[in-house]
């Protein structure tokens, strides 16, 4: 998905950092904010001065220390008050790297500062606000944190991650029980243990230079129920929500009823139901009375429900927060058939440049890895065919490796700049089909990722070419048609769908 829509899918507005990085790679400098921001809106009124409050999360699985920071405002009398949209907040730490968090999240703009090395950690934060304000600091020391430092927990059913920090520059051993040890070089600050079976309970005895020798114990979850690629064999749709209940497109607006009846008219065989952006879980208590009975009414009509999930770094806690969909279930036992792993480049998603590049097949082998060979995964791909991509730029083979059917986002009027008819959504799916079979490296299912949606430069696909679309995607023998999607389908597109067969 683009950026800009992203950010109207239910994240509110979004703030900006550099992307998030590898363990002890140099962070790329933030980029001071420019005098004015347009669009930035507070309620009840302007801001006069913004603070910073702190917190350490402790040290994760990957031996990354992870310091919390949120940003508040307060205005000309001292009181209060809310950056509601728009705005963009830089935060530039001094070491490690910086990840800006969803206001959804934490009620308003923050990010979670990253480091495996020792020393204090020093953070400035600029506001481009619409309004002068001074930059504010922060600063805290990771020796001085209460909790453990050595840290070891499942990341699913096949793979356990243990953590150290601050990392060793020498060789760290670890033994699994009776099992010979693994040396680990240094520097080092994690490792990852694929070996393990499900439902299953080790021990590790991990050995550091110039620290006592300690153990650790993990429970390996047991193997998540799911379904198949072929769950999106068909017509689909994409399906967001807001997380937040004030928000105009807000769970609490969805009618699940409602939604599956339509669906079940229009010919629809599978939802993909956005459940994660990064670590931040869609599916939450607060959510899950009406998320649970959109499930449950999709399972009663046999409509599949797939998690579509929007990766935005290969760290622990993001990988465990889509295992974690990969495992829900409501009350009633029902959950998702499979994952769809939304692989991206750029600020909003995985980064750009060759961090970035490197962490789009990253991502999905180490979930692979976490989920086991069983687990069906989806890769939603960005277009070869329309965005004129090869393997030098996006790595589809490595993506391919790890997953059992891509999905090229052939969104024709997003990515055209001509006019489009039905015979132009037809050559386009054509040449978006070949470019996928071919880029991939070996024989996947492709599944064409369609659009339904206004965002682009050419407005909102007509009925005809929603009509056209589907039949050359069941033509080309794909495995289905996805569109983006449900809030921005229109009745004329939705009969459109009505009257075409797969």
């Amino acid at each position: 998905m683009v950026p800009a829509l992203l950010c109207a899918l239910a994240l509110t507005s979004c703030s900006r950092a550099p992307a998030p990085q590898s363990s002890g790679a140099t962070p790329r400098p933030a980029a001071t904010p420019g005098p004015a921001a347009s669009g930035a809106r507070f309620d009840p009124a302007p801001p006069a001065r913004m603070r910073l409050v702190s917190e350490p999360l402790g040290i994760s699985p990957d031996g990354l220390a992870r310091w919390l920071v949120r940003v508040s405002f307060t205005g000309a009398t001292g009181a209060p008050t809310t950056l509601v949209s728009g705005g963009d907040i830089a935060f530039a730490p001094s070491r490690g790297s910086a990840q800006w968090q969803t206001r959804a999240r934490f009620g308003g703009p923050a990010a979670i500062v990253s480091t495996d090395r020792d020393g204090p950690l020093a953070l400035v934060v600029h506001a481009n606000v619409g309004v002068a304000l001074a930059p504010v600091r922060a600063r805290t020391e990771p020796r001085d944190w209460d909790g453990p430092t050595l840290v070891a927990r499942a990341l699913g059913p096949h793979e356990v991650r243990i953590g150290w920090f601050p990392r060793s520059l020498g060789p760290v051993a670890i033994r699994r029980g009776r099992d010979p040890a693994v040396t680990v070089p240094g520097p080092a600050s994690s490792f990852s243990d694929a070996g393990v079976k499900p439902g299953t309970r080790y021990r590790y005895t991990v050995a550091i230079p110039g620290r006592a020798r300690r153990d650790v114990a993990v429970e390996v979850p047991a193997e998540p129920a799911h379904g198949s690629v072929r769950s999106l064999a068909g017509k689909a749709m994409w399906l967001s929500f807001s997380p937040v209940a004030t928000d105009s497109d807000s769970f609490t607006r969805l009618d699940p009823t409602a939604i599956v009846e339509r669906a079940e008219r229009a010919g629809i065989r599978a939802f993909e139901l956005r459940s994660t952006y990064g670590e931040f879980r869609e599916l939450s208590d607060a959510t899950a009375p009406v998320i649970d009975a959109l499930i449950d009414a999709a399972a009663a009509r046999g409509i599949a429900v797939v998690a579509w999930t929007v990766p935005r770094a290969p760290t622990f806690e993001d990988v465990a927060a889509e295992v974690a969909a990969a495992e829900y279930r409501t009350p009633r036992g029902n959950g998702f058939a499979a994952l769809a792993v939304d692989l991206e480049r750029g600020d909003y998603f995985l980064g750009d440049g060759p961090a970035g590049y490197r962490a789009l097949g990253t991502y999905v082998a180490e979930l692979r890895r976490a989920l086991g060979p069983g687990y069906p995964l989806i890769a939603t791909v960005e277009d070869p065919f329309l965005e004129h991509l090869d393997g030098t730029e996006y790595p589809y083979a490595a993506i391919a490796a790890s997953a059992d059917a891509l999905q090229p986002m052939a969104y024709w009027r997003m990515l055209s700049r001509r006019a489009v008819t039905p015979a132009a959504v037809r050559a386009a799916l054509r040449g978006s089909f070949a470019a996928t079979r071919r880029e991939a490296g070996r024989a996947l299912p492709v599944d064409i990722g369609g659009q339904t949606s206004p965002e682009g430069p050419r407005g909102a696909p007509p009925p005809a070419e929603i009509a056209a679309a589907v039949d050359e995607a069941r033509r080309l023998g794909a495995l289905g048609i996805a569109f983006f999607d449900w809030d921005s389908t229109t009745g004329p597109q939705f009969a459109a769908l009505e009257r075409t067969r797969w």
